[in-house]
């Protein structure tokens, strides 16, 4: 009888030790549209760092295959791709988003967030939470955090922008973000919503002569090759949106939450850091310039310009389409940027 309990019990050790070794690890699948190069890609270094850390600290268990260059589609088709559960991450932009979910152009407000310290401390606080509860009842995905982070500006191939005059009859690329149509049409420009993956080739036949974008994106995708003039406007806060599901995350156990949580955390600690050093060193005004474009700075009498006209009608436009939950997520964000500068430069 003893033997037999003994037997039984190292049976059952081999069978436990045995589903240990060759349990197949978890994997995670993670795609984003940028090259596959972290010395100009602020998102994909993210999702490099994301990437060591989850496999360094679950000791394999859990692996991570990164796709990029839209590998997987297009933004669209991404986010498709999470909500079926193809894919278990995202890396995307409010144009992608805002197909899901039109609310986040509620936020793309002009001239709204004055510094990349403000905009962390918005996304990372109250605000960034309650934004990613609503976009997962109303969307189906959750916002996992912010990455890279930079500010819009303006370039075109036709001429010098110092005014919202010499805007007038430029047909800017646009994302299908009706805030970002809507900036265009104030400023007088004429707006076209084009894919990212179309963007070059557009801009160099001319279907398109203009476009906006934070330096990172003007550089990754290689745009002051077919651009001559930019203005350095600063009008809107862009950055990499990482985005998960609640179906996935309910699968993980607890030490998985805890090793995607930190991996996450990591990423967006990385994303924001190569952001900032590409910014001032190979990304930023004096690599345009090398590259051969006038860079122009609106003084601020040009800036209040700008101001005057698209702030009144991104408001108007927020709250004709998005009603008045959209005219309260403007203001939230609004609070919420007053809010950081007084616990930034306050000390509140």
């Amino acid at each position: 009888m003893k033997k037999t309990i003994i037997s039984t019990l190292l049976s059952l050790m081999l069978v436990v030790i045995g589903n240990s070794a060759f349990s197949a690890p978890l994997v995670i699948k993670l795609a984003h549209e940028e090259p596959a190069n972290i010395e100009i890609s602020p998102a994909h270094a993210a999702a490099v760092v994301f990437k060591d850390v989850i496999e360094t600290q679950s000791n394999g268990q859990m692996q991570v295959q990164i796709f990029a260059a839209s590998s997987q589609g297009n933004q669209r088709e991404r986010i498709e791709l999470l909500k079926a559960g193809i894919i278990q991450v995202d890396i995307a932009s409010v144009g992608g988003i805002a197909q899901f979910y039109p609310q986040l152009s509620a936020i793309d407000l002009p001239f709204a967030i004055p510094n990349l310290a403000v905009a962390n401390t918005i996304f990372d606080g109250e605000f960034g939470q309650k934004l990613s509860a609503d976009m997962t009842a109303k969307a189906g995905f959750r916002l996992m955090m912010l990455s890279g982070g930079g500010f819009y500006i303006f370039t075109n191939s036709l001429r010098p922008i110092h005014s919202p005059k010499d805007m007038t009859g430029i047909k800017f690329r646009t994302m299908s973000v009706p805030s970002h149509i809507a900036l265009m049409k104030s400023l007088g420009a004429t707006a076209t919503p084009i894919p990212w993956d179309e963007l070059y080739g557009a801009l160099q036949t001319g279907v398109v002569e203009g476009q906006h974008n934070p330096y990172s994106a003007i550089a990754v995708g290689n745009l002051q090759e077919v651009q001559k003039y930019a203005t350095l406007t600063n009008h809107l806060y862009g950055a990499d949106w990482w985005l998960t599901t609640d179906a996935f995350m309910n699968k993980l156990t607890d030490d998985q939450k805890r090793i995607f949580t930190n991996a996450a955390e990591m990423a967006k600690i990385a994303g924001r850091g190569q952001a900032l050093i590409l910014s001032v060193t190979k990304q930023g005004p004096a690599f345009l310039k090398k590259a051969g474009m006038q860079v122009y700075m609106p003084t601020t009498a040009e800036m209040a310009e700008f101001k005057k006209l698209a702030i009144p009608a991104i408001s108007k436009m927020i709250r004709d389409e998005l009603g008045e939950e959209g005219a309260k997520l403007s203001q939230d964000l609004l609070d919420a940027a007053s809010n950081a500068e007084k616990q930034l430069y306050n000390g509140k």
